[in-house]
């Protein structure tokens, strides 16, 4: 058994999904050697995207592989995985690699799975956690099967480490995919509501949460997020009622940012927003409730009713700002 972890890339429209990356991070609690598995058909750009990212990269490349299926994609790893023996395979839990992909790379390589990993190690065995009963509880999971060990990785858990500057090396591989063994194929995507500016990028955000109330009160959100200039996002339950796009999620299903100032607004605090957020330079909270847990992540904290204060905030923000 090799010291390698393999990290299965995500990538669409011929560029890599960022945090994928994290993964990495991961390799790093495990103290391995980081190897990028990039799928797909012409992926050599892809590959040479992340060189500088991780220890190493393994390009699997068919014609067959041009749009993602399970099938398809464990033809081409599960063989080389048998032969080379990394120690781990990690994907990403929130994508469908994570969800398709690694339960079928489980059952061929004859292994168990541990999902939605918010930490890994090696500890007499592979042991990871995870957030159970409503994500109130943190599980430690222990494979008891031993050779390769398959796990997905939270979104947002692992940070990715900063890059080397060093092209790591490329290994180019060619790979027989039997087509007729592949049970479904991806028909098309449909594209998903294009939202005004990438939250990722912005410097100043005003996130909103359940504390809102209703769907109306939104507009007293969006009018602060303006006077301070902002850009709106929210917690999951918003984008669940509807309220407001996925694009401007938030969290372990959503986006990770890192913004200068990050205002929670009616967020209780729930592990699976915060790991989105944990990283800002700031975070200023309000939220009713005093024992919320959105107050041990903040710097600032204000306990009141958020609908109560928010037109006051404003006015006052926008006569400061002329």
């Amino acid at each position: 058994m090799s010291r390698e972890v393999w990290c299965i890339v995500e990538h669409r429209g011929g560029e890599v999904d960022n945090d994928s990356l994290q993964l990495f991070g991961a390799v790093h609690r495990l103290d391995g050697e980081a190897v990028a598995v990039v799928c797909g058909d012409e992926v050599a750009g892809l590959a040479e995207q992340i060189s500088g990212e991780c220890d190493r990269v393994i390009s699997l490349s068919s014609s067959a592989l041009a749009s993602f299926t399970p099938d398809g994609y464990a033809q081409a790893i599960v063989p080389l995985a048998l032969e080379r023996q990394p120690s781990a395979i990690l994907t990403l839990h929130s994508h469908f690699l994570g969800r398709d992909l690694a339960p079928v790379l489980a059952s061929r390589l004859g292994t168990g799975l541990i999902s939605d990993c918010i930490d890994v190690e090696w500890r007499a065995g592979f042991v990871g956690k995870r957030l159970v009963y409503r994500r109130k509880l943190i599980a430690t999971q222990r494979s008891i099967v031993p050779g390769i060990q398959v796990a997905t990785c939270q979104r947002g858990a692992f940070e990715a480490p900063e890059s080397s500057g060093l092209d790591a090396a490329v290994e180019m591989l060619s790979v027989e995919i039997d087509v007729d063994a592949v049970r479904w194929k991806v028909g098309e995507f449909d594209e998903a509501e294009v939202v005004v500016g990438d939250i990722t990028e912005a410097d100043v955000i005003v996130a909103a949460g359940r504390g809102v109330g209703s769907k109306e009160n939104l507009d007293s959100v969006q009018r602060l997020a303006k006077a301070i200039g902002g850009t709106l996002a929210a917690s999951r339950p918003l984008v669940d009622h509807g309220w407001l796009s996925r694009g401007l999620q938030v969290g372990s299903s959503g986006k990770t940012v890192r913004p200068r100032l990050y205002l929670a607004l009616g967020i209780s605090g729930a592990i699976q927003h915060v790991v989105g957020m944990r990283d800002s330079d700031v975070i200023v909270a309000i939220n009713k409730d005093p024992r919320a847990p959105i107050f041990e992540y903040a710097d600032y904290g204000i306990v009141a009713d958020l609908m109560e204060i928010i037109g006051p905030l404003t006015d006052e923000v926008e006569a400061l700002r002329g």
